[in-house]
């Protein structure tokens, strides 16, 4: 996580109820405090519905905003997203 060395925006759409989405949330959270290249922003979809319009499962996490993944992820899971997205490079 130190080592990324380019700017990495994250958003996760979450839901409430959804009981995965905390770990999701905590995990870019903590990638986020960890390396100030990577920032991090948590949007409730029943709160900002129109940005959620095409959203159909939660968490549903995007990468400088290009959809990465749905449902449950760990830090490892997040960084091999990111080793493989060509959207890490902004």
């Amino acid at each position: 996580i130190k080592s990324i060395d380019e700017p990495l925006h994250f958003e996760t759409f979450i839901s409430l109820t959804c009981q995965k989405c905390p770990d999701v949330v905590q995990a870019l959270n903590l990638m986020s405090v960890i390396n100030p290249n990577i920032t991090h922003t948590m949007i409730d979809g029943a709160v900002f519905k129109k940005e959620a319009e095409d959203i159909m499962a939660v968490p549903a996490i995007f990468l400088n905003g290009e959809k990465i993944g749905n449902g449950r992820k760990t830090v490892t899971d997040i960084l091999r997203e990111i080793s493989q997205s060509p959207d890490a490079s902004g």
